[in-house]
């Protein structure tokens, strides 16, 4: 009879464990779709919010009639905050003028191809950092976007890889090319961009010392482009949300969006 009795004790005690196991199983759970339905309406919330404040940005940018008549000096704009519904946003503009386009290289002469060497070879100089020369890079970059160029040393790498074949889409995508480091590419990251189009207009008033004597005596050509990079941050509580829209700035339109940072 006790021997009967202490099995049912135990049977009870083993009942009771799995009815919490269960019950902090579920809690657990719960607290997890919490937290995971959480992190979705903020990142959603977040999206709309920005892609509200990209079109308040376009609709400022249609109404100056090119960068010289925006409201601030410098390549790029002070940090806008500003708060909608509980969210605090901060906004920044990058001026594209002020860095050197990479598609401006495609079936670019020797002539273009030099300015380009200087910039590449300038910050080399000034940062101290180990990159390609200035000249075998503007090669390369050349190279990359050209339709018919099957340069064999990419099909060599491990893994094998091509090149580009295209026109850049982005500044980071010259990190891929032979020579280049991840400290190279930072150290050039703040002088080059990438926009559709083969110009290259540089702003010779609100551009860097550097910009300023590499590219002196080049035109600007007319009719430049003129676009701008917009980044917003969305802040909830401990986390963060990133947007980056490039903007042709005078024909309001998105050319490029992105949920991340922007490069450098």
């Amino acid at each position: 009879m006790k021997q009967q009795q202490g099995v049912a004790l135990i049977t009870a005690l083993l009942v009771v464990v799995l009815a919490a196991s269960a019950a902090t199983a579920m809690a657990l759970r719960g607290q997890a779709d919490m937290r995971r339905t959480s992190a979705v309406f903020e990142r959603d919330m977040s999206r709309h919010i920005a892609l509200g404040a990209e079109k308040m940005v376009l609709q400022l940018l249609e109404q100056v009639d090119g960068p010289d008549e925006l409201i601030w000096d410098t390549c790029r704009s002070p940090s806008l905050p500003f708060d909608v519904d509980s969210v605090r946003l901060q906004a920044t503009l990058d001026d594209m003028q002020c860095r050197y386009n990479l598609n401006a290289l495609a079936g670019a002469d020797d002539v273009e191809q030099g300015y380009f060497a200087r910039l590449v070879d300038r910050v080399g100089q000034e940062t101290g950092v180990d990159m390609p020369s200035g000249a075998a890079l503007a090669v390369a970059v050349t190279d990359w976007m050209n339709a018919e160029s099957d340069d064999p040393r990419y099909r060599l790498e491990q893994p094998p890889r091509v090149s580009g074949n295209r026109s850049f889409l982005l500044g980071a995508e010259l990190a891929s090319l032979p020579g280049m480091s991840e400290e190279a590419w930072l150290a050039l990251a703040p002088y080059i961009t990438a926009y559709p189009g083969r110009a290259s207009p540089i702003d010779m008033q609100r551009s860097s010392e550097l910009m300023q004597e590499v590219f002196a005596g080049r035109s600007a050509g007319e009719q430049a482009p003129w676009f701008m990079r917009l980044q917003v941050v969305a802040e909830f509580a401990d986390r963060r949300f990133y947007q980056c829209t490039l903007l042709d700035a005078p024909n309001g339109i998105v050319v490029m969006r992105e949920q991340t940072a922007c490069e450098p």
